[in-house]
C-alpha cells in the first residue's frame, strides 16, 4: 500500500463497556466485590450497600444518588484527591458521574478503599462473571454488531481499546461473537491517561503510514475517557450518552448503540 493511499485510510476506534459490550452485570459484579472488601475490612458504605445502590440507579437511569457525600464546596468527597497519572493502572475518580463503573468507584472511595483496592475489586468481579458463565449474566453486543463491523473493515481499519486486562479476556470476545471483528485490540488502555499512546498505536495499523488523524473516529460511552483526546488532536467521536449527560462536545451525541450503528455506517461511506 502506498503512502498516499494509506493517507486515505479511516480508523474506527472503539470502546469496549458501554459501546460494543453492553448489559449491567459485570458493573454489578465490580460493586459486589467492592461491597466484600468493605466487609472484610470492616467497613460499610452508606445506605444498603453499593450493589444495592448501583443496582438501582442503573435501574431508574440515574447516578445521582443520595448516597453520595459532598464536600463544602459542592464536589463529592475525594474527587480532588485522584491519582496523578504514574499510579499505573487506578483510574481516576470522574464528576460527573457518566456510568456506573465510576459510581461504583466513587462509593467505594468514599466508604475508605484506595484505588489499587477498587482496581482489585474490579478484575476479580470480571473473574467471578465469568466463572458464573456469560449465560447466566446479561451480557450481550447490540444486535448486529458483528455484521456490521464486517462490513466496515472492508472501508476501514478497526481497532478496540479498552480498560480491561488482556488476561482473561479473549473469553468475552467469543462469548459476544467478536473475536475475528477487530485489526486490533489494544487492552490495559489506562484511559483517560493512556489515550495518546492508544490512538498513535491505533493509527499505525495502516500498512502505508498512521492514518490522517481527522480520518479517525472515536466511539465511547465516556467523553474523558475515550472521545475527549481524539477530539483535541482533530479527530472525529461520537458518543453513546446513556444517561443524557450532556458532557463534552462531541461530534454526535446518541443515546442508543443502535443510532452509533447507523452513524458509523454513514461516516464510512462519506468522501475522505
Amino acid at each position: 500500500m502506498s503512502q498516499e493511499s494509506a493517507a486515505g485510510e479511516r480508523l474506527l476506534l472503539l470502546d469496549f463497556d458501554g459501546t460494543v459490550c453492553l448489559g449491567d452485570d459485570p458493573v454489578l459484579g465490580y460493586a459486589e466485590q467492592i461491597d466484600r472488601i468493605l466487609a472484610e475490612r470492616g467497613e460499610q458504605a452508606p445506605g444498603p450497600g453499593v450493589r444495592d445502590t448501583v443496582s438501582r440507579a442503573l435501574d431508574e437511569g440515574n447516578l445521582l444518588v443520595p448516597e453520595i457525600r459532598f464536600d463544602s464546596s459542592g464536589l463529592p468527597e475525594g474527587v480532588d484527591d485522584e491519582p496523578a497519572p504514574a499510579a499505573g493502572a487506578a483510574h481516576p475518580l470522574s464528576w460527573p458521574l457518566q456510568d456506573g463503573y465510576q459510581l461504583t468507584q466513587l462509593l467505594a472511595v468514599q466508604a475508605g478503599l484506595s484505588h489499587e483496592l477498587c482496581g482489585q475489586a474490579f478484575r476479580e468481579g470480571r473473574r467471578v462473571l465469568i466463572a458464573r458463565g456469560f449465560e447466566n449474566s446479561d451480557v450481550h453486543a447490540p444486535e448486529g454488531l458483528s455484521d456490521v463491523l464486517a462490513q466496515l473493515r472492508g472501508q476501514c481499519r478497526v481497532v478496540l481499546a479498552t480498560n480491561s486486562p488482556a488476561q482473561s479476556f479473549a473469553p468475552w470476545l467469543h462469548y459476544l461473537q467478536l473475536t475475528d471483528s477487530f485489526d486490533l485490540v489494544i487492552n490495559d488502555s489506562r484511559k483517560p491517561y493512556g489515550m495518546p499512546q492508544v490512538v498513535a498505536r491505533a493509527r499505525e495499523t495502516a500498512q502505508g503510514g498512521p492514518v490522517r488523524i481527522e480520518n479517525v473516529l472515536s466511539v465511547g460511552d465516556i467523553w474523558r475517557n475515550d472521545l475527549e483526546h481524539v477530539h483535541a488532536i482533530g479527530g472525529q467521536t461520537l458518543m453513546i450518552d446513556r444517561f443524557a449527560t450532556g458532557l463534552g462536545c462531541p461530534d454526535h451525541r446518541v443515546r442508543e448503540v443502535d443510532e452509533a450503528l447507523a452513524l458509523m455506517r454513514s461516516w464510512t461511506n462519506a468522501p475522505v
